[in-house]
């Protein structure tokens, strides 16, 4: 795919940056999990935006394994809000670098789709 990210096309017909920035924008909607799922199976072809459903599929899975964390009454929860406080923070820098049509890799978020992934 050689056209600007802002021209490719990718599922319904919308554009891959805007694509990519609703994957992003779903985890804080709380539907991450579910709609980056369905992006990859309906985005066979643009690594553009699967490039961030899978990045939001791990941060999404990132913040499920945390929350047993919570369990544990003080330290826990501190530690759980501490991560999930990153993670989105880290989640709405990639929305707006998506939206741009610029990549952004979360730290160390690839050795995690590494492990879920298989390219």
């Amino acid at each position: 795919m050689g056209l600007d990210i802002k021209e490719q096309r990718s599922v319904g017909g919308l554009r891959a940056n805007a694509v990519a920035f609703l994957v992003n924008l779903s985890t804080f909607a709380g539907v991450g999990l579910i709609f980056s799922l369905i992006v990859l199976i309906l985005e066979p072809n643009n690594e553009f935006v699967r490039k961030y459903a899978k990045q939001t599929l791990s941060v999404n899975v990132i913040a499920i394994i945390t929350l047993p964390l919570n369990i544990v009454v003080k330290v826990g929860t501190i530690i759980f809000l501490v991560i999930i406080g990153i993670l989105l923070i880290l989640q709405a820098i990639a929305a707006v670098y998506s939206l741009l049509g610029k990549e952004f890799d979360i730290p160390k978020i690839d050795v995690i789709s590494d492990l879920l992934f298989v390219d």
